[in-house]
């Protein structure tokens, strides 16, 4: 499997709005207004400065750490979650409505998910996988 770009990394905070100011003026990060939405809907707000992008959540219940999100191919899908299987790594699965993740956490409990934007390409990779029958 090849991995494409780091896509994004979770960064949990106590106050998005404090956040958001200062990625702003300390890194010159903007709101991506094409992921918006899912901020409206209790979700991340992502900003990007660049290609680099951040999501921002609001530190709920989480205790202090990060989740790196790599960007793969959506081919890359069953064969990652055989990989996963295989070497018995429990991860999950989330569908974004624009892109398909898998998470899981390495050897040390650091979050990783695994995404792509390619969304249709992306859940019919995933379908594939689970109707095999292998999970």
């Amino acid at each position: 499997m090849s991995v494409l770009r780091i896509d994004h990394v979770h960064i949990y905070v106590n106050n998005i709005a404090e956040a958001e100011g200062w990625y702003k003026d300390v890194l010159g990060f903007t709101r991506d207004e094409s992921l918006l939405f899912w901020f409206t809907q209790v979700g991340p707000l992502v900003i990007k400065n660049n290609e680099a992008a951040l999501s921002l959540f609001e530190r709920k219940h989480h205790s202090p750490g990060h989740t790196v999100a790599f960007n793969i191919k959506p081919s890359y899908f069953h064969e990652l979650m055989e990989i996963l299987s295989l070497r018995s790594i429990p991860f999950t699965l989330s569908d974004h409505q624009v892109s398909m993740s898998v998470y899981f956490e390495d050897i040390d409990g650091n979050k990783i998910e695994m995404t792509s934007y390619e969304y249709l390409e992306a859940s019919k990779n995933i379908q594939s996988y689970l109707m095999s029958g292998k999970l």
